[in-house]
Order: C-alpha cells, then sequence, then structure tokens
C-alpha cells in the first residue's frame, strides 16, 4: 500500500461493545479531543515548568513516532524509505494533528547527510496553546517535534533530531519543523 492510499475511515475498527478502536491488525487507538491535549500541557507546566513539559512531551512524542513508522513498516511493507516516510505526514493529516507540507527533504547514506524541512499548516498543538496561554515567545509544538523526529529516524536509522524553529503560537502562519542528524544541530 500507498502512503496516498491511506484511508482511516475504512482501516479502523469501532467496536463500541468492548470499547476499543483498533488500526491494523490490532494496534488499539484512543479518540480524544484536542482540549484534553491542551489541558495535559497545562498541567505539566503547572506541575513542574515549561522545560519539563518540553522535554516529556518530546519524550512521549519521539516514541510514538517510532512506534507508528514500526507498525506502518510492519502493516502496509512499503516499497522503499520515501514511500514509508510518507505515511507520517499522510496519518498526521487524518488524525487532525495537522497538514503537513514537505518543504526540503535531502538524502546522502554514503554521508549520512539528512535534511528535512516540514511546513505544518493547522497545527492542533498550537491552536490549544493560543487558546489558553496566548502567544508564545518560542515555539512550542514539542510532541508534534518529538513524534517527527523519531519517525525520521525508525524510517531512516539514524540519530535524527527535530527541532520546531518557527511556530504558529508565535504569530507565524505554519509551524516549521527541522530534522537532521543529531550532531548537526551541535
Amino acid at each position: 500500500m500507498k502512503a496516498a492510499d491511506l484511508n482511516l475511515r475504512d482501516m479502523l475498527q469501532f467496536n463500541p461493545e468492548q470499547g476499543r478502536i483498533t488500526f491494523g491488525a490490532d494496534n488499539r487507538m484512543v479518540l480524544v479531543g484536542a482540549e484534553l491535549m491542551g489541558s495535559l500541557v497545562d498541567g505539566l507546566i503547572d506541575v513542574g515548568d515549561v522545560t519539563t513539559a518540553r522535554v516529556l512531551l518530546r519524550r512521549c512524542g519521539k516514541e510514538a513516532g517510532h512506534r507508528l513508522a514500526r507498525l506502518f513498516k510492519e502493516e502496509f511493507n512499503p516499497e522503499n524509505q520515501q514511500e514509508w516516510l510518507a505515511f507520517g505526514p499522510t496519518m498526521h493529516a487524518w488524525e487532525g494533528a495537522g497538514k503537513p507540507n514537505l518543504a526540503a527533504f535531502e538524502f546522502d547514506p554514503a554521508t549520512n547527510h539528512f535534511l528535512l524541512e516540514v511546513h505544518f499548516e493547522n497545527s492542533y498543538f498550537a491552536d490549544q496553546y493560543l487558546a489558553t496561554h496566548g502567544s508564545a515567545t518560542e515555539p512550542i509544538c514539542w510532541l508534534l517535534a518529538g513524534y517527527i523526529g523519531g519517525y525520521c529516524a525508525e524510517v531512516f536509522a539514524m540519530e535524527l533530531l527535530c527541532r520546531e524553529v518557527s511556530c504558529k503560537a508565535q504569530g507565524n502562519p505554519y509551524c516549521t519543523f527541522v530534522v537532521k542528524p543529531r550532531d548537526a544541530w551541535l
């Protein structure tokens, strides 16, 4: 299957009798409102601070990105890394997380060169932050940055790090994420 053929309308199995939603063979999903994620961020900031919230959400996002990339490989056996990569943004759009648009992609396995830039429209994370905190002074889509970095790291078997370099919560028209090898950020 190609990423363009992904259709969650057909692939999610709703079983209200058991209180379960599954995707693929038996991967449990949960349908939650974006407000819940906003409350989670607020709670993490309240019990810790912004740094704690950023670190925890990036870690959770990274692990989720790794897991979802493995799931797509197992379920759909993409024909190459680019097709495998394409499942990530396709899933973001279907999930309602926002609309990722690939702005740049460079990959040379011989030199370990990797660069991916994504312009992410309608980030639910930025929208929730704006609704509860107002404008941000720095990029705040930490969960999405972790997710994108973890997903790319799994697909390309590299130690990659994603940073959000501009954010809708800062007043930009969209969020911009850049993925590079960890060493390239130092």
